[in-house]
């Protein structure tokens, strides 16, 4: 499956709407509609992680659906690092995330 249906699927899972999702990701609902209606659409790692901390997914189900998008978390990237320990406290603040990367000058997630 795609990165679109892996996000879609979880979202139903879930039980949110796509409003919820977007809007607690700081994604564009243009940029929402194109991963929705997309198969094929290869959204930013930031992108991704963004969408996977608004679903409050945890570790291995980020990795799972990130992977989709071709990406994977290391603890060899400082910003990786950073947020692995966010979904593993369970904390899915994506702006207080982006205060701590931010802070360590590592790229923000979706903004």
């Amino acid at each position: 499956s795609s990165f679109s249906e892996a996000l879609l699927e979880q979202i139903d899972r879930h039980g949110l709407t796509d409003p919820e999702v977007y809007r607690r990701a700081n994604v564009d609902r243009k940029l929402f509609s194109k991963i929705r209606n997309n198969s094929q659409y290869q959204p930013k790692k930031t992108t991704a992680l963004s969408l996977a901390i608004a679903l409050r997914l945890d570790l291995n189900e980020t990795l799972e659906v990130i992977g989709k998008a071709g990406y994977t978390l290391t603890p060899s990237s400082k910003a990786d690092l950073v947020v692995m320990y966010f979904i593993e406290h369970e904390n899915w603040d994506i702006d207080l995330i982006n205060q701590v990367l931010f802070k360590f000058k590592l790229p923000l997630l979706a903004y």
